[in-house]
């Protein structure tokens, strides 16, 4: 997208390609550098296990018609193992995320000292979905994720193959940093109105960050340098 028109001059707008691709960022020092909602959309190969209980890429075809491809193999077929182990039935999916951790490193390698986040719905070992997290979405709606260019893919995140220092969920970081979404006592309301509802939406704002949906998001920290 482009700049904002109203955007301060001392602040340098650039670009991304989409995807997997980064701009060159300088290598800047002393930098946040916060992925919001990336990594969910960098593809990644999706397998499914058959009914010999062997992991098999999954294929689809513009009209949405899935199909198990070749047995899943080589470096997909470690990560597998390593960060989706089973045991696995017939019909339980693997998202395989070597593609998000080395998007990941590629960002972390962009950043010369700093802290890098990466925040996506995701989950770790103790929690990876069994019949997986594909989903399209159009307009905010989802929909059956379909590859005919009318809707956005995503799939959730394993968050902890990323390599990160930290694994926090959004809820753990804003409470963290005194942001609960408790509401202003009732007693406020009768002595200062106006400022009982500065509060209260406040309060409103925050709960809605840290509550179901949003206060889920998990926050992967890395510090460089």
């Amino acid at each position: 997208m482009e700049a904002p028109s109203d955007l301060p001059a001392r602040v340098e707008w650039v670009r991304s390609p989409g995807g997997v691709d980064l701009p060159d960022l300088g290598s800047p020092t002393d930098a946040l550098v916060l992925a919001h909602e990336w990594l969910d959309v960098v593809p990644c190969p999706v397998a499914e296990v058959d009914e010999h209980r062997t992991l098999r890429t999954v294929l689809v075809d513009p009209r949405g018609t899935e199909s198990l491809g070749d047995p899943l193999d080589g470096d997909d077929l470690r990560w597998a193992d390593e960060h989706w182990p089973g045991p696995r039935a017939p019909g339980d999916r693997v998202e395989v995320g070597r593609s998000r951790d080395a998007a990941f490193a590629g960002l972390v390698d962009r950043v010369a000292s700093g802290l890098v986040v990466a925040v996506d719905y995701g989950h770790e070992r103790g929690t990876r979905p069994a019949a997986g997290t594909l989903v399209g979405f159009v307009d905010g709606t989802s929909c059956a994720p379909v590859p005919d260019g009318r809707c956005d893919l995503t799939a959730h995140v394993a968050m902890d193959s990323l390599g990160a220092d930290d694994l926090r969920s959004q809820r753990q970081v804003l409470r963290d940093l005194g942001v609960d979404g408790t509401r202003p006592t009732l007693d406020l309301a009768r002595s200062d109105p106006a400022g009982y509802l500065a509060d209260l939406a406040r309060a409103s704002r925050a709960a809605a960050l840290t509550g179901p949906g949003p206060g889920d998001f998990v926050w992967a920290s890395r510090r460089v340098g």
